[in-house]
């Protein structure tokens, strides 16, 4: 790597990141958005680097990145600078912590999560923050790792090395249930709605035999194939939205 490249600008497709699974899980989360509110700005939240509002800028949507770190803002510049095909009026920088958002009620027509919620301290308040700042009809979209992520070995030795630098660091687990009985709470009535996914790195590929026997039901391929979808889809990875009720 070009010792002179900033790296931010490389994000996230570096630290070991596939960026199969990425690209894969920014398909699914765009997939959820309401064409019909994109003159309505969206929020990328807890933007990091930025990759996710450059992203929406190339899809030409108004976007506001947030986060609590410093260096958001020269992270969005670099990214603005470092393609001219961009429209830098699209994308504004506010700093400032998710628990309690600077922002007006009913702002926002969608607030993309990636990669964040599992940071937050306090899962009630982000929620109750979702709500007031989505305008009726707004979407909240998430992608986020699952109900195990805090235990694993890997995280486990991540928390130990960002905390030397960070004391505050979390990783939380993201639990369907628990999420879908706060979000209620918090005021989205119908609460989460799920988008179940494959592992993209490891793809279940079927030649035409077996994917005809799938289709007509014979076998045991839709249980196999379902068990997989809902081992993956709680315990690893989870892809999902809540809706603001109009």
């Amino acid at each position: 790597m070009d010792n002179n490249r900033d790296s931010s600008l490389l994000e996230p497709f570096i630290a070991n990141r596939s960026s199969i699974r990425i690209l894969s899980d920014f398909s699914a989360m765009a997939s959820l958005f309401k064409p019909e509110i994109f003159d309505i700005p969206l929020l990328d939240f807890g933007s990091g680097s930025g990759w996710i509002s450059e992203m929406c800028v190339r899809m030409g949507l108004e976007v506001i990145a947030f986060d609590i770190h410093s260096d958001l803002e020269r992270c969005i510049t670099q990214r603005m600078k470092s393609d001219s095909r961009l429209d830098v009026g699209l994308v504004s920088v506010v700093l400032g912590d998710g628990h309690k958002m600077p922002f007006q009620n009913n702002y926002f027509g969608h607030i993309l999560c990636f990669d964040t919620l599992h940071h937050m301290h306090n899962y009630n308040a982000i929620f109750n923050q979702f709500y007031r700042v989505l305008i009726p009809g707004g979407r909240a979209l998430f992608v986020e790792p699952g109900a195990r992520h805090s235990n694993s070995i890997e995280t486990i030795k991540f928390v130990e090395a960002q905390k030397k630098h960070d004391p505050s660091w979390i990783e939380r687990d993201v639990k369907l249930d628990e999420i879908d009985q706060i979000s209620k709470k918090a005021g989205f009535l119908e609460g989460i709605k799920i988008l179940p996914m494959p592992h993209p790195i490891a793809p279940k590929l079927f030649n035409w035999h077996d994917w005809n026997n799938f289709r007509l039901r014979k076998g045991p391929g839709r249980d196999l194939l379902t068990d997989r979808l809902a081992e993956i889809n709680y315990w690893e990875r989870v892809i999902f939205m809540v809706e603001k009720p109009e």
